[in-house]
Formats: C-alpha cells, structure tokens, sequence
C-alpha cells in the first residue's frame, strides 16, 4: 500500500544526493488542513476590488480532556477548549455553495491550506491573520431527527 510513495520519496532522495551541490533542486511540500466543526456565523461573500469573490466564515473547534488523577475510572472534571478558524472559499463552484447552504450551526468538515497573512485594520494598523483556504472537499453534515 506504501510501497510506491516510498519508492518516489527514495527516487527523490538518490537524485537530490546524486546532483550537483550547487544546481537548484525543487522540493516538493505538504500544506493540508483537515477540520469538523460547527459554523459560528453565516457566510459572507466579499470582493476586493480587483480580485475575485470569496466567502468567509467562522468554524469552531473543541477539544476535550478529563483533569484529575484517574482518568481510567472517569473521575476528575472535564475541560474544554474551542478554537476558532477564519475559512476562505475561493474555488467559484465551492464557493456559491458555501455561501447558499452553510449556516450557523452548521457541522461541516473542511479540508484546505493553512495561510499566514497580514492587513491594514481602519485604523492603520498592521494586524496579522491565519486563514484556512478550503479546497476541494467542504461538506455539510446534517442530522435528520426521527419522525413520530
């Protein structure tokens, strides 16, 4: 099942070591994001001037530990921490949709790129933000509830 990513990276490695020190070698890299969460606000769809549309909006993240000395016997209280993601649909079939069917509430599973950047706020100030830009796959989860 691994065998051939194996061999490539292998592949890779030999001809990297093989080259000149000095001749330019690409490398290549991995930047993926995988997130399931819930929407904390409903999407909002900008355009820059200039640029292309893109839909924005809030995905919450928690994670969840027992404090206390047994955790095997389920004593202890339990903690939470929710983290917060900016994340940006730029692909215009991807986009519409998020726009149309995310809501808040939403559980929606992201996969995409993480993204370090900086603004000018209102009031000029130099402010930086991590932004999750959405890739192929944004899927909404939702749960029917029983009939009566």
């Amino acid at each position: 099942m691994f065998r051939r990513p194996v061999l490539q990276v292998l592949h890779q490695f030999v001809r990297h070591e093989s080259e000149v020190a000095s001749s330019f070698v690409l490398e290549r890299s991995l930047n993926r994001v995988q997130l399931l969460g819930r929407v904390g606000q409903d999407p909002v769809l900008r355009q820059a001037e200039g640029k292309n549309p893109v839909t924005i909006f809030s995905l919450a993240t928690n994670e969840m530990w027992r404090s206390g000395e047994s955790e095997e016997y389920q004593m202890g209280d339990i903690s939470q921490k929710t983290t917060w993601h900016r994340i940006s649909v730029f692909r215009p079939g991807l986009r519409d949709v998020a726009y149309q069917y995310v809501k808040k509430g939403s559980r929606i599973y992201v996969e995409g790129k993480i993204d370090y950047g900086e603004y000018m706020d209102k009031n000029n100030v130099r402010r930086q933000a991590t932004t999750i830009i959405a890739g192929k796959n944004l899927v909404i989860i939702t749960v029917f509830s029983s009939l009566k």
